[in-house]
């Protein structure tokens, strides 16, 4: 994995002259007169962030369930090892057929690379707070090592991200309309939910037209982009300009949504499903009783609530708001918590250790062929 894609140009040609303003090999690196002042509030916002989902878990989540700790804990007595090894495999699956949408957003990019992607990203934005830009330069730094460019990366995450997003705004509504058709009664916080996504969806949609159709959309992006690649403090983006070269992006971004938004839809509705039922096995085995309709409520409420990332991987709010809504349809208040916290530990908890044990093994063996390539 670590070996270049084929048919990419090299990531260093000896013949390249530096980059504008990197320190050349007789001068030495230029030293900070003084510390950044946003360092101290860098660590004080991760600090807060991850206080906050501690306190929410811990005190936040038996306060919404109705439950104590110890009751909570009981309900996993009821799980077997070959439940929680299915279980394994149906995470394992939906990171399988999610990869279908991650390989057709970047041509040349295979459904191992594409797992890899996944699972290192993932792993770095749930252990860092506000870590999205930390796994975003993870990312990118891999993506460059197998030989892809900087416009081809960040096509990529713009299209991933926005077929993501619209996901995730599309099923609020189908969990109403399912829970209406089995004559289930929403709660108002889920309609308000839907009824916000639908606009907002219908926002993004147009928006994503404008941008794809209209020069001007894109360089609203372009300088979006622009602030997004600088901020990550990568030395090979200090001279990117996407914003000068929006029209050229604009059409090379429309031809591979042409071309890609067939796979990118099922690849990403294949994984929201699969993790869906992850969430209605965690309920059944775990000896809850409720609906298909009423666990895709739940699951519902955690497609929105990720995307409050104000804490590592939006841990505490989302299970505080999956359990309120279990429990607001009549799931038992320790099953419904004990449920919740065993789906996350399957789809946050697990890719901590996953994606850092395949980022290891990576760095190992990369580091191994370079020293095999060297005279």
């Amino acid at each position: 994995m670590g070996q270049q894609t084929r048919g990419m140009a090299p990531l260093l040609r000896p013949s390249e002259p530096p980059l504008p303003g990197a320190a050349r090999p007789d001068q030495p690196a230029p030293q900070d007169a003084a510390p950044r002042r946003w360092d101290w509030w860098r660590v004080a916002e991760g600090i807060a962030s991850v206080a906050l989902g501690a306190a929410l878990l811990i005190w936040g989540l038996p306060l919404v369930a109705g439950s104590d700790w110890s009751s909570i804990g009981s309900v996993f007595s009821e799980l077997t090892l070959w439940q929680v090894v299915v279980l394994g495999l149906v995470w394992q699956f939906g990171l399988w057929v999610h990869t279908i949408a991650l390989c057709a957003a970047l041509p040349g990019l295979s459904s191992p690379r594409a797992w890899f992607l996944n699972q290192t990203g993932s792993a770095v934005s749930n252990l860092l707070p506000l870590g999205g830009a930390a796994g975003t330069a993870l990312n990118y730094s891999t993506c460059r090592v197998w030989g892809f460019s900087t416009a081809a990366f960040l096509r990529w995450a713009l299209v991933t991200n926005i077929w993501d997003t619209l996901g995730k705004l599309v099923v609020p509504a189908v969990a109403v309309l399912w829970l209406v058709a089995s004559d289930t009664t929403s709660p108002d916080t889920l309609v308000s939910a839907a009824v916000v996504g639908a606009v907002v969806l219908g926002l993004m949609v147009a928006f994503t037209w404008f941008m794809l159709h209209r020069d001007v959309g894109m360089k609203v992006v372009a300088r979006a982009l622009d602030t997004l690649v600088h901020s990550l403090h990568l030395r090979r983006l200090r001279d990117q300009h996407f914003a000068a070269d929006a029209g050229q992006f604009r059409r090379q971004l429309a031809d591979l949504v042409a071309h890609a938004w067939g796979r990118l839809t099922v690849g990403k509705a294949a994984y929201a499903l699969s993790q869906a039922a992850l969430l209605w096995l965690c309920v059944l085995w775990l000896g809850g009783e409720a609906s298909p309709a009423v666990v895709f409520a739940a699951f519902a409420a955690e497609r929105v609530l990720s995307m409050a990332v104000v804490t590592p991987g939006a841990t505490g709010v989302v299970e505080v708001g999956m359990t309120g809504t279990l429990v607001w349809f009549g799931v038992d208040p320790a099953i419904a918590a004990a449920s919740v916290l065993l789906y996350r530990a399957f789809v946050i908890g697990l890719e901590i250790p996953f994606g850092g044990t395949a980022l290891l093994w990576w760095l190992i063996r990369t580091r191994r062929t370079r020293r095999a390539l060297r005279p």
